[in-house]
């Protein structure tokens, strides 16, 4: 039989659940919150870049001659692949080894532990969107600098 006892003991474990899953309702929506920031951020950031690096390349490269044109290009190329170093090293990097390096108190070690704790976002702005803007910006380099450039090195009939 079941008795008042039990009865309140069931409602106290119901009312526990209910709020173990309100906490684990709300621990979900500050992600999902936490997600869609990240996201509108890194759009308003990479929007804003893109501008400003296209105009200020586009603009840079057609005034120069082929030699410093060449050397933006090179540059912008290197620059790309610098960053997807870095987002593939912080995704494959083991955190263990660096909090060895941490309590040796090795230069660099808490940079690159925060670099590691918060790898999904760095990669992200690393390798997708420093080395999408940097391979747009050599392909527009490479058509509008060097079209310009080569015209006047070796103008058509």
């Amino acid at each position: 039989m079941l008795t008042s006892n039990t009865l309140e003991k069931d409602r106290g474990r119901m009312q526990n659940n209910d709020k173990i899953n309100n906490g684990e309702e709300n621990k979900n929506k500050k992600k999902a919150d936490s997600h869609l920031k990240w996201t509108v951020k890194i759009f308003i950031i990479t929007f804003i870049l893109s501008i400003c690096f296209s105009f200020i390349s586009t603009n840079v490269v057609s005034q120069l001659n082929v030699i410093p044109a060449i050397f933006i290009l090179v540059l912008v190329i290197f620059v790309g692949i610098l960053f997807d170093i870095i987002g593939v090293a912080v995704t494959v990097a083991n955190e263990h080894e660096f909090h060895a390096k941490a309590t040796k108190k090795a230069k660099g070690a808490k940079t690159s532990l925060k670099l590691i704790k918060n790898s999904v976002k760095v990669a992200n702005f690393c390798a997708d969107v420093i080395g999408d803007i940097c391979g747009v910006l050599s392909r527009s380099n490479k058509c509008y600098g060097f079209n310009k450039n080569c015209r006047t090195i070796w103008p058509s009939k």
